[in-house]
């Protein structure tokens, strides 16, 4: 059973290790075609964000570079009233809705239906994403390049509490490993759910099929994959995202991650095996990283391991080969710019992430029946 257990944590081991050293490297260069003709609409789902949305529109409104022939569009779903009224003052058009049962797919799918088709390039953002300026422009040049499926570099909008920081620091492992790690050995970027940059008419067609209560970037990953789509990473364009302060929104946030990747994984893990002998290694790869376990589960398994077996005065080698690959794969994976500002008590708030990993693990099954709202403020500032 140990030899089991092991060999499976070592898999997961393995795989950041690897993908963390191989960000190392510069980041591939991705072709690109300088235009400004590309017309982008701007789709943001805005589920009871009244808190945030307002601003939001502002900062893209604001952008340098959008374009006159740009549309934003905002779905806003179970919005307040002065929001709406706000909002219909701005050059956003206004989607509203209130539906029983909301999800994020459900509301694309309704704004994508009464949307005209005379656009080049959605780009997808969450009610709380304010773009760096310059990212529009890098977007059409990439995709006008020919890469019709882009994920940006998306980073963190705030760092105020030490949840926030945990929280960036965990959106940049994923950068580097399962993004620009992956990009620099010629695999497809992961998706986010936002910063997402995709061909219109494809993405319409993609997203009819899509009926899922939580992680509908992840069906819609893993079907442009299962078709051989590539999706490309926009490292140098910027989107803040905002980070979650307390620990009741991380874990309800984790709950709806975990159950949306324990709920891919059983319903591709055949078929994933499939594509890898047919030469899909990118579909196979995505399936392989929900069979894997969550990266602070992770965390905590090999250190819990590591105890458990020096009790038996069994593979300790192995155990401590474990830690110091895993530890070094995520501080390899770690910007630099995050690195130097963390402190030894920040250290203090990983036992207890792990803790609330644990219980959304527990409750994942909920997540699958009833989407799981994560609130946000407006924390952004100039």
């Amino acid at each position: 059973m140990s030899i089991l257990i092991l060999t499976y944590l070592s898999i997961g081991v393995v795989y950041v290790l690897f993908f963390s050293l191989m960000a190392l490297f510069s980041g591939k260069k991705i072709n690109i075609k300088d235009t400004k003709n590309s017309r982008f609409l701007f789709l943001i789902p805005a589920y009871k964000e009244d808190g945030v949305i307002i601003e939001t529109v502002k900062s893209l409104e604001s952008q340098p570079d959008l374009s006159k022939n740009d549309k934003i569009v905002v779905i806003g779903d179970h919005l307040q009233k002065t929001t709406l009224k706000i909002l219909e003052g701005s050059k956003a058009q206004m989607i509203s809705l209130n539906l029983e049962k909301s999800t994020k797919a459900k509301a694309i799918n309704i704004a994508l239906s009464t949307i005209d088709s005379d656009f080049d390039a959605v780009v997808l953002l969450d009610a709380d994403n304010h773009l760096v300026p310059g990212f529009i422009n890098k977007a059409k040049a990439a995709f006008a390049g020919g890469n019709k499926v882009i994920q940006a570099h998306r980073i963190a909008k705030n760092l105020d509490t030490r949840f926030a920081f945990l929280d960036a620091i965990s959106e940049e492992i994923n950068n580097s490993v399962f993004r620009k790690g992956h990009a620099n050995v010629g695999l497809s970027s992961a998706l986010i759910g936002s910063g997402l940059i995709m061909d219109f008419q494809e993405f319409r067609n993609f997203m009819s099929d899509i009926d899922v209560v939580s992680g509908f970037d992840k069906q819609l990953e893993l079907d442009l994959l299962h078709k051989g789509q590539k999706i490309t990473y926009l490292q140098e364009a910027y989107i803040l995202d905002e980070k979650v302060r307390e620990s009741g929104v991380f874990e309800n946030q984790r709950t709806r991650w975990i159950s949306a990747q324990f709920n891919f994984a059983r319903k591709h893990f055949f078929s994933a095996f499939v594509a890898l002998f047919r030469g899909n290694i990118d579909y196979f790869d995505k399936v392989l990283q929900f069979l894997l376990p969550p990266r602070l589960i992770l965390l905590g398994s090999v250190f819990i391991s590591l105890i458990v077996h020096v009790f038996l005065g069994s593979f300790i080698l192995w155990n401590v080969g474990l830690v110091m690959g895993y530890t070094v794969g995520l501080w390899l994976a770690i910007p630099s710019y995050l690195r130097k500002t963390i402190r030894i008590k920040d250290f203090s708030y990983v036992p207890v992430s792990l803790w609330y990993m644990v219980k959304a693990m527990l409750k994942f099954k909920r997540a699958n029946k009833v989407f799981i709202h994560t609130p946000h403020l407006n924390t952004y500032s100039k």
